[in-house]
């Protein structure tokens, strides 16, 4: 069976909580080496191989001009650093912590590694083997680290989320009609109209709710007389405001609430679904991702507090996508994972 991309996922929770360890900045590393823990080394050139592939996958998606966009007055260029940057430190951290437990990779690991090192290696041309600074062993080792930051992460975690009903998970489908009572800012912080006219907004809402009451067409409500071009959403718990998403989960099939009041207006909700069977496995999967990452932060911040832990930012800093234009490997993590059978 092919191995999950777990370690791609507990990263993405890493980036979003942080681990809450400084890392020392410094300058006495060689220029080929761009980080240290437990006194090992990690060389540029597998910081360099992630970075290109990351870029390459952005420019594909993106476009090749999106390197001069800012957002919020950082560079995409320096977000997608960064986001390298943490995400491989992530992976040097754990692949340390699974040594140290005593985790070896088997023979079978080895020689799958192996035939996907090979496989990704001879894909790249010479000269862009050349740029990068990279030789087969390069890949083999990164892969090798992905491989036992794997084993040990599924070792870890493989009894969280097990206990996840069908209730717990569940994923409905409703319609609403919603009456704004303030602006929201880009942040979703709200600032409510003046009382008079969230009463006048009420009173509307009201005389709405009955409409509905009486019968008739609910979207057709929604679409003359809802604030939102959208009336239509497929949710699970913990993904809306408390009071819209207590409202929507007390529904059957078929239902409609009374007027719900929510910080950002009010709102008339229809039950279309109480239980979107697929949607809800889906669900389920994710929220066992996220259990799992949640566990192994447990053990992963209190190993990185105990490390002396070093980052050479002088040579990182000095990288810049576009002494890579020419680099077109973008295929890194799909070979590892469609060989690891």
């Amino acid at each position: 069976m092919k191995r999950k991309q777990v370690m791609i996922l507990f990263m993405t929770a890493l980036l979003l909580t942080g681990c809450g360890k400084d890392i020392k900045l410094t300058t006495g590393l060689a220029k080929n080496e761009i980080f240290k823990i437990q006194g090992e080394n990690e060389e540029l050139a597998e910081m360099t191989l992630v970075l290109v592939n990351e870029k390459n996958s952005c420019e594909n998606s993106l476009g090749q001009d999106i390197w001069n966009r800012t957002f919020d007055g950082i560079s995409l260029e320096d977000e997608i650093k960064e986001k390298v940057k943490k995400q491989l430190i992530e992976l040097f951290v754990i692949y340390q912590m699974a040594k140290k437990d005593g985790m070896t990779l088997s023979d079978g690991d080895k020689e799958q590694i192996g035939q996907a090192a090979d496989t990704y290696f001879a894909e790249i041309p010479d000269e862009e083997q050349k740029k990068l600074g990279i030789t087969r062993d390069t890949v083999y080792h990164f892969y090798e680290k992905l491989c036992l930051t794997d084993l040990y992460y599924e070792k870890k975690t493989k009894n969280e989320g097990q206990e996840i009903s069908d209730e717990d998970a569940r994923v409905i489908k409703v319609m609403y009609i919603y009456f704004k009572t303030g602006e929201k800012d880009i942040y979703g912080n709200v600032s409510p109209y003046e009382e008079s006219r969230v009463a006048a907004i009420k009173e509307k809402a009201l005389g709405v709710l009955d409409k509905v009451n009486q019968g008739g067409d609910f979207q057709s409500f929604a679409a003359e007389y809802s604030d939102s071009s959208e009336y239509q959403s497929v949710f699970g718990r913990g993904t809306m405001q408390e009071s819209f998403e207590e409202a929507a989960f007390s529904l059957t099939s078929g239902q409609n609430s009374g007027l719900v009041e929510a910080e950002d207006g009010y709102y008339i909700i229809k039950c279309v679904n109480d239980y979107l069977e697929k949607e809800t496995e889906e669900n389920k999967v994710s929220m066992r991702k996220k259990y799992k990452a949640e566990a192994f932060l447990k053990i992963y911040r209190p190993f990185l507090e105990n490390q002396d832990v070093e980052f050479n930012n002088k040579v990182w800093d000095k990288i810049s996508m576009e002494e890579y234009q020419d680099c077109s490997t973008d295929r890194l993590y799909e070979v590892y994972y469609a060989c690891k059978i």
